[in-house]
């Protein structure tokens, strides 16, 4: 594993405790199932992230924990996010040109965040900080079912995975600003993914912005799963 390269890379677009967890958890992959770099370069990070499958009707059915990994009692939410933390290097690895050397990363990590697209990120990732400290807000009765940690699926990483009061899935993807059509395919990938993986629970989508362009306040008809819900900011005064 490219360690150095992959924690500067993790720092630049995690949280730090997301980018520690992410870190650790990729080491204990590689300890089971050898050189990560080895591992991306034969194509065969999906075959090891298909090892790390376990549904929550596995946990219910009691099944053993299918990988090489010792991953405790809740199986479920552990290889789960092993499975995120593997993706998560393959990521990394498909992106490793904007960080060709150990030296140049902090040089580069302070140039990016000086773009804009750079403070678009750091605002989307307060969100979804401050989103995961008030999720009721969103939808009275929801609760994080992610560990705190992106979820990875096969087309992406869901910004937060909750579920309802009725125990179905709740896939939350946060746009900062105006959420355009590409938002709609990207959220209802992630949907189609999770109901895959979990095909005995329910799954349904929260697209969260600040507005909502025509074309996904029209698709957003033809999806009865999922609902749009727009984001403000609340002020409060003192007096000093």
């Amino acid at each position: 594993m490219k360690r150095g390269a992959f924690k500067a890379w993790l720092v630049a677009n995690y949280s730090p405790n997301s980018a520690a967890t992410h870190l650790s958890q990729a080491r204990k992959v590689e300890e089971a199932y050898g050189d990560l770099d080895a591992l991306f370069d034969a194509g065969d990070v999906e075959k090891v992230a298909a090892e790390l499958n376990y549904s929550s009707q596995d946990a219910k059915l009691g099944k053993p924990n299918p990988s090489k990994i010792s991953a405790g009692s809740n199986l479920y939410a552990n290889l789960a996010s092993y499975k995120s933390s593997l993706r998560c290097y393959a990521r990394f690895r498909e992106n490793e040109e904007d960080f060709v050397s150990e030296a140049a990363i902090e040089i580069a990590g302070a140039a990016i965040k000086e773009r804009h697209e750079g403070k678009h990120f750091e605002l989307e990732r307060n969100l979804q900080a401050e989103l995961r400290r008030e999720i009721a807000q969103l939808e009275a009765g929801l609760d994080i079912a992610d560990g705190g940690m992106e979820r990875s699926v096969e087309s992406g990483f869901i910004d937060i995975l909750a579920r309802d009061r009725d125990g179905a899935f709740v896939v939350i993807e946060l746009k900062a600003g105006l959420a355009r059509r590409e938002a709609l395919g990207q959220i209802t990938g992630y949907m189609g993914d999770l109901m895959q993986e979990e095909p005995d629970t329910k799954v349904r989508g929260i697209l969260v912005a600040a507005e909502f362009d025509k074309s996904c306040l029209s698709g957003v008809l033809a999806v009865p799963l999922l609902k749009l819900a727009r984001y403000r900011f609340n002020f409060s005064f003192e007096e000093l």
